[in-house]
């Protein structure tokens, strides 16, 4: 099939082969629309079918090996994306990514057919590193018109100061090593993202303003081969889009982010007292 044919036999053998032992739930939806998640390895979205096509990259065996991040799928990024750095971070035990993606204490909530929502809750643990009580979600919607709805959703639970977040999604998109520098990035801002190939493709970030904030109507398009245009549609509330990949790896991701590295500490978006705060990502393929 043409989504597939960038894939070896051996890759394809060495997949079937991998049984997991880590939980993961699974729920489908209208136009052959499917997502998998695992709420004991960090919440992550394992798969994401479109069409009935598969449109994330996975690396299994990062999957399952417990003392490595995962590197495929849609890791959840909370309270902070990229490395927190400089002599005043008051955060110095909070990792790349904060701690949100390796968390195995997420939880899943009963929802409607095609929905799903997993939350992970402050505790002891994460105090130590992020001194704040709160409660995240990640919710699903597998719609009627044939996209996927992906919501991250933060109430403050504190009961008098407030919560500083500046979280992200980190989607790994199926993407052939030799098509990388070839990918059409259709909207505004996605001539930065085509001429800036050679940061992004060789393990730099690239970082543009999130189209929609000159546009409300703007949205990403961007032709991945085999499967046909993937269309996001990120709110407002991701200010930020990040493009990376790796030399030598069939993946591109494309990042929806609140702010740029550091953003936690610089400008960090605050959630009051027993207020929520959500943003979210529509996909389909055209």
């Amino acid at each position: 099939m043409a989504q597939v044919e960038w894939l070896n036999d051996k890759e394809n053998s060495k997949q079937a082969k991998i049984s997991s032992k880590f939980k993961t739930e699974t729920i489908q939806g209208p136009s052959g629309n499917e997502i998998s998640f695992s709420i004991e390895r960090g919440g992550i979205v394992k798969t994401m079918k479109l069409k009935g096509m598969e449109v994330l990259y996975l690396d299994e065996e990062t999957f399952e090996a417990e003392d490595q991040n995962v590197r495929g799928g849609i890791p959840i990024l909370f309270p902070n994306a990229g490395p927190l750095r400089g002599e005043h971070n008051p955060y110095p035990e909070l990792k790349q990514h904060g701690f949100a993606r390796t968390a195995s204490d997420w939880q899943t909530e009963q929802m409607p057919v095609n929905q799903f929502s997993e939350k992970l809750i402050s505790d002891e643990e994460t105090r130590k590193m992020f001194p704040y009580d709160f409660e995240l979600r990640m919710k699903g919607g597998l719609n009627e018109d044939g996209s996927i709805t992906l919501a991250q959703e933060v109430t403050n639970l504190e009961k008098e100061k407030a919560l500083p977040i500046a979280m992200g999604l980190h989607p790994y998109f199926k993407v052939p090593n030799a098509e990388k520098q070839n990918l059409k990035f259709d909207f505004p801002g996605g001539e930065i993202v085509e001429k800036d190939f050679e940061n992004w493709g060789s393990g730099g970030t690239t970082v543009i303003d999130n189209p929609k904030i000159k546009n409300p109507e703007a949205v990403l398009k961007i032709k991945l081969p085999g499967l046909g245009v993937l269309v996001m549609d990120v709110s407002i509330e991701y200010k930020k889009i990040w493009i990376w990949s790796l030399p030598g790896q069939d993946f591109v991701c494309i990042e929806p982010m609140m702010r740029i590295e550091g953003g936690l500490i610089d400008n960090p978006q605050m959630v009051d007292p027993g207020k929520t705060f959500s943003a979210k990502v529509d996909f389909w393929l055209e």
